[in-house]
């Protein structure tokens, strides 16, 4: 059974409920043709962030607390000490305070345009 779009809750909700084993099996058969769809250089962090993902429902209580500790990781990812905005920021800033982010993020890597998150612009 492949169901890979969203049109699919319905059928997934169904197999979840009918035969949780079977769900889990297709649950892992997606995760791991989306991971197979992108490029052979970032499937390993791929895989990466999905055992964490894994470890945290396996881990949690309940669905909704797992869904809280995977929000909090992935605005932990954005903002966080080491996150998205931090390594934005000192590409701008053109400093090396942080080694590691600077190996990451080499300037000699394609550029694309920085946006600033500091203040709110309108969509035009």
């Amino acid at each position: 059974m492949e169901m890979n779009t969203i049109a699919d809750w319905e059928e997934w909700v169904r197999l979840a409920h009918e035969d949780p084993e079977k769900f889990e099996r297709e649950r892992a058969a997606a995760i791991e043709e989306l991971i197979m769809s992108h490029p052979a250089e970032t499937r390993h962090r791929n895989r990466q962030l999905q055992w964490k993902i894994n470890a945290i429902r396996q881990t949690s209580p309940n669905s909704l607390y797992a869904c809280v500790r995977i929000y909090e990781m992935l605005m932990d990812s954005v903002y966080g000490p080491d996150g998205l905005l931090a390594a934005i920021e000192l590409l701008r800033s053109g400093n090396g305070e942080n080694d590691r982010l600077a190996k990451q993020y080499s300037p000699t890597k394609k550029k694309g345009r920085l946006l600033d998150f500091k203040t709110k612009r309108r969509m035009e």
